[in-house]
């Protein structure tokens, strides 16, 4: 028996694997001359839709929210946006522990950021003093964590637990202007 004869599938193999080569080396050559000669496969005009833009939150394509004074706003915060301040608005449940949790994390974090945001919190049985501001926000259900540029801007806007680490930065972000 001799090598070509032992080794035959092996050798299959290669041939098979070489003739596959050359027929992908020759439809990159057929595509690079193509292209050398101008010539284009026809391609189907597709329309792009414009790309949306930020809005709030930073959530693409989102609408922008904002909050507008109007008579129905509480002075407190028609005051705060009238100065251009910035506001933190929590809205909790009194004894939810998550709700709690946050509620001593902004009391943490007021004096820190009081020179640039107005900080206020509402117990969920209070939020008709709240006037039109969650209609604005269109959320009910607390607990409700609203950051607001001092523009009305809503820079962002939670409707549930947020931990000390991202409520910090959020503000933190807001009373630079971010």
């Amino acid at each position: 028996m001799g090598v070509v004869a032992r080794n035959r599938s092996f050798l299959a193999t290669a041939a098979l694997i070489i003739m596959g080569g050359l027929v992908v080396m020759g439809m990159f050559t057929v595509f690079f001359a193509m292209a050398e000669s101008g010539e284009t496969a026809p391609v189907a005009a597709v329309e792009q839709a414009p790309m949306p833009v930020p809005g709030s939150f930073g959530i693409t394509g989102a609408e922008t929210l904002t909050i507008q004074v109007t008579d129905d706003t509480p002075k407190p915060i028609a005051n705060a946006l009238k100065e251009q301040r910035g506001i933190v608005l929590l809205v909790y449940l009194k004894g939810a522990s998550a709700d709690m949790a946050m509620l001593d994390e902004v009391k943490a974090l007021k004096p820190e950021y009081a020179a640039d945001m107005s900080f206020f919190t509402y117990e969920s049985g209070d939020v008709k003093r709240l006037g039109d501001v969650l209609d604005q926000l269109g959320v009910y259900d607390p607990p409700v964590l609203a950051v607001v540029r001092g523009d009305g801007t809503v820079s962002e806007l939670y409707t549930g637990w947020v931990g000390a680490k991202v409520l910090e930065q959020r503000i933190a972000d807001a009373a630079r202007g971010l």
